[in-house]
C-alpha cells in the first residue's frame, strides 16, 4: 500500500471527488454507485460525462470495471481494516504529556486477524480480582490447551462454564479462581474453550 501512495496516479479534482464517492459506496454499503448516482451527485447531466470519468480512473488504475453489469465497480487498492493506533508514549500522571512520533503504532492485529479468535461479553463481578469487570469483553483465542497460569475459559463436567486460571500438576489439573479467597478446584481432565487473550473496556 506504501508503494502505491508513492507512485500513486495524479486526479483531476473532479476526478479525486468521483473516486471518493465511489470509495465511501463501497465501503458503507458493499458495492458501487451507478452512472446515475454519479450523475445526480455531481449534477453531470450526460451519463457519457460519467463514463468519461469513469474510464479516466480505471485507464489510471484507480477502479476497475465489468462492462455487462452497472453495479461492478470495484477499488484496485480498497481500504484496509485499521489494527494500529498511535503510540503517544507511556502517561504518568502528575508529568509532562508524553511528545508523540507520528511513526510510532501499536499493532492490535494479533488480537483480530485470526479465524480462531471470539469475544465474550463479561457478565457478574468474579473477575474483579483479576481487574476484568462486568461489561468488559475477553478476546479468546479458541484451543484445547494451556499452559501454566493460562487465564482459559473453560466448561465443567456438569456443562456449566467458568474462567480460571489453570495449572497441570502431576495427576490433576488446578483450576484457580480469580477470587483469592475461593480455595483451588482439582479436575483429573477438563474441557477448554480458549485462552483469554485480551480485554477490551469501554467507558
Amino acid at each position: 500500500m506504501k508503494a502505491f501512495e508513492m507512485n500513486k496516479p495524479i486526479l483531476t479534482s473532479r476526478q479525486q471527488e468521483i473516486y471518493d464517492f465511489l470509495r465511501d459506496k463501497i465501503v458503507t454499503r458493499g458495492y458501487g454507485p451507478t452512472v446515475r448516482e454519479i450523475g445526480l451527485q455531481f449534477e453531470i447531466k450526460s451519463p457519457s460525462g460519467v463514463m468519461c470519468h469513469l474510464k479516466a480512473l480505471e485507464k489510471k488504475g484507480m477502479i476497475s470495471r465489468e462492462s455487462h453489469m452497472s453495479r461492478a465497480i470495484q477499488l484496485s487498492y480498497p481500504p484496509q481494516p485499521m489494527t494500529e493506533l498511535p503510540y503517544v508514549g507511556q502517561l504518568t500522571v502528575g508529568e509532562v504529556y508524553p511528545s508523540a512520533n507520528p511513526d510510532d503504532r501499536l499493532d492490535f492485529s494479533g488480537l483480530f486477524n485470526s479465524a480462531e479468535h471470539c469475544c465474550l461479553r463479561v457478565r457478574g463481578t468474579g473477575l474483579q480480582e483479576d481487574q476484568i469487570v462486568e461489561g468488559d469483553t475477553l478476546i479468546i483465542r479458541r484451543q484445547p490447551s494451556f499452559r501454566d497460569g493460562d487465564l482459559a475459559v473453560v466448561v465443567y463436567e456438569d456443562g456449566t462454564t467458568g474462567v480460571r486460571r489453570l495449572y497441570q500438576e502431576s495427576h490433576r489439573i488446578r483450576l484457580e479462581s480469580a477470587r483469592k479467597t475461593d480455595t483451588p478446584h482439582f479436575v483429573k481432565s477438563i474441557i477448554v474453550i480458549g485462552i483469554v487473550v485480551g480485554v477490551i473496556r469501554q467507558y
